[in-house]
């Protein structure tokens, strides 16, 4: 300290501004990207388990909401990971629609990601043998 006085204005303790030392965490841009949801994570891994489905088998799968499965299924849509396919099918009563839902590949890649991470932290909600038979599937694929 060289020419510099000891005095009550000059002790004050360096104030790093928390941008500086936490920029991933209070970057406002980077906020903004999408994150998954607990419930989205678990829409991707029934999907990746039941390959193509209706919205009815993902309710059961998953265990949550019509209005809860329509707001997901929007976001979800958006960001590029399910895709819905209409199809008509003939039954006694006429021509029936149904729209089943299935993985984009760039969903298909999340959700193996996902099955990975879930099978190395050990959540107990998805079966050991579960995974490792969609292991098996995702290594032919």
């Amino acid at each position: 300290m060289t020419g510099q006085q000891f005095s009550p204005q000059n002790s004050r303790p360096t104030v790093f501004a928390p941008k500086a030392l936490l920029p991933n965490t209070l970057d406002a841009d980077r906020m903004q990207k999408p994150v998954l949801s607990e419930i989205q994570s678990k829409i991707l891994l029934a999907l990746l388990l039941r390959g193509k489905v209706s919205s009815l088998a993902i309710l059961q799968a998953v265990g949550i909401s019509g209005s809860t499965w329509n707001k997901e299924k929007m976001l979800l849509q958006n960001t590029g990971l399910i895709e819905s396919q209409v199809t008509r099918e003939l039954a006694e009563s006429g021509v029936v629609r149904k729209m089943e839902f299935k993985l984009t590949l760039k969903g298909r890649q999340v959700a193996q990601n996902l099955l990975a991470i879930t099978s190395l932290i050990g959540d107990e909600s998805f079966a050991s043998e579960k995974i490792e038979n969609v292991l098996e599937l995702i290594v032919k694929t």
